[in-house]
């Protein structure tokens, strides 16, 4: 059927009016930006590598070209000196907003690190906060090499990437100023320097892969070593996901698959300062992966319950799959492990390694100077989803990166968002 002129013209307006008020559908198929959020000090400094220039729009009506720029948060007003003339400094309003961009591929200097894309920095929270924006994949190459080791063999970077890609892809748009964390708390992202070319090629030949379940993408967790045997996402979290069930690991070559520590009696008087210090420590419930859940603390002051989450981060532990002992600082004849044992039999007293939902007859005295808490643990991380070094050891028996990804990640599908 032809048309005339007019309704052809009248066409074109409708299909101008619509690209340019709803321009998501034309563009969805581009590859994402994501918006990092890597800083929240009170003072930032940018500066250009070598002879090139950044530009900074938001401190002259038109974007200036200069070698660097200091910024300052001090006393509720914001100050900014260019081209390290810390002489001069100049008054920028709370709503300021700057940009900072350059073409050079070796990226923009903040701190020690340089990062590719623009650099956002605002005040948000008395914090001027600084947030990366660049593309997707460029992001992953990134994110590849500061979450693992560039040795380790090209299938475990590459479900790396998958995992990783998914985990981004899930957090975009959520918040209004910046999509993720460039620490632990999300996924760590260190800049540039993280590339390598084994690391690209793991990234672009895994170019769109995502993880999803029931066509939906995943929860994407991963972590370093979970000690024998991965977490199920309900012991850790409040829900249980059908994807993050518990599965055989094969971690035992991890550097960190055993680890112990020593917790001086001083120490813990600083840390259970509420308690009065720390004279004995009930393991009271256990996930069935042995990870400690929940522990009763007894203090000259008291005592209470508290998470095994709650305990490790108190303690610093690599992980919450740990037992506890106290040990005389003394080397003993008939003990290898350090020192020897406070407590003669464990069941009379509160601080043991099994399960039990009784509280201990009475709470030890309090632990004397030369006696020390030793923590033996296994694995690092919250042990849910993918182990990195279980990874690497299916990647070394030759398994590929898909086999990896569908043995911690049960029932998912690999496919491209």
């Amino acid at each position: 059927m032809s048309t005339s002129p007019k309704s052809k013209t009248g066409w074109a307006i409708i299909f101008v009016v619509i690209f340019f008020f709803f321009p998501l559908k034309a563009t969805a198929a581009n590859e994402p930006v994501m918006r990092v959020l890597i800083s929240q000090e009170n003072k930032a400094r940018f500066r250009a590598d070598g002879l090139k220039s950044i530009l900074v729009k938001g401190i002259s009506p038109r974007p200036r070209s200069i070698k660097s720029i200091d910024i300052i948060y001090r006393n509720g007003k914001i100050y900014y000196s260019i081209n390290n003339n810390l002489d001069s400094w100049f008054e920028l309003p709370k709503s300021f907003n700057l940009t900072i961009e350059n073409n050079d591929k070796r990226g923009i200097w903040y701190k020690n690190r340089r990062y590719a894309g623009g650099l956002t920095v605002l005040l948000n929270d008395q914090k001027l906060q600084v947030i990366n924006y660049l593309k997707l994949e460029k992001y992953l190459k990134s994110v590849v090499g500061s979450e693992m080791p560039k040795e380790f063999p090209l299938a475990a970077l590459q479900a790396q990437a998958i995992a990783a890609r998914t985990y981004a892809l899930k957090l975009l748009g959520k918040n209004k100023l910046f999509d993720i964390h460039s620490t632990q708390a999300s996924q760590v992202y260190l800049g540039l320097e993280a590339e390598t070319p084994k690391i690209n090629r793991a990234v672009k030949s895994t170019r769109r892969l995502a993880l999803f379940y029931e066509n939906k993408l995943i929860e994407a967790v991963f972590h370093s070593s979970s000690g024998g045997r991965t977490e199920n996402s309900g012991q850790v979290w409040k829900y249980q996901l059908p994807y993050l069930r518990s599965v055989v690991d094969y971690d035992q070559k991890s550097e960190k698959y055993k680890w112990s520590k020593k917790i001086t009696s001083s120490e813990l008087d600083s840390l259970f300062t509420d308690l009065g210090g720390l004279n004995s420590i009930q393991v009271i419930k256990k996930s069935n992966t042995d990870r400690v859940l929940k522990v009763r603390l007894h203090g000259p002051y008291g005592n209470k319950n508290i998470s095994g989450k709650s305990l490790r981060q108190k303690l610093k532990l690599l992980s919450n799959k740990f037992e506890v002992d106290l040990k005389f600082n003394q080397k003993s004849k008939d003990d290898n492990l350090d020192g020897m044992n406070y407590l003669n039999n464990k069941n009379n007293f509160s601080l043991y390694n099994g399960i039990t939902s009784n509280l201990a007859p009475f709470p030890l005295p309090k632990v004397p100077e030369d006696y020390f808490l030793l923590v033996k643990g296994y694995g690092a991380g919250h042990g849910v989803g993918m182990s990195q070094w279980g990874a690497k050891a299916m990647a070394e028996r030759g398994s590929s990166f898909r086999k990896i990804l569908k043995h911690y990640y049960n029932g998912v599908q690999i496919k491209a968002y």
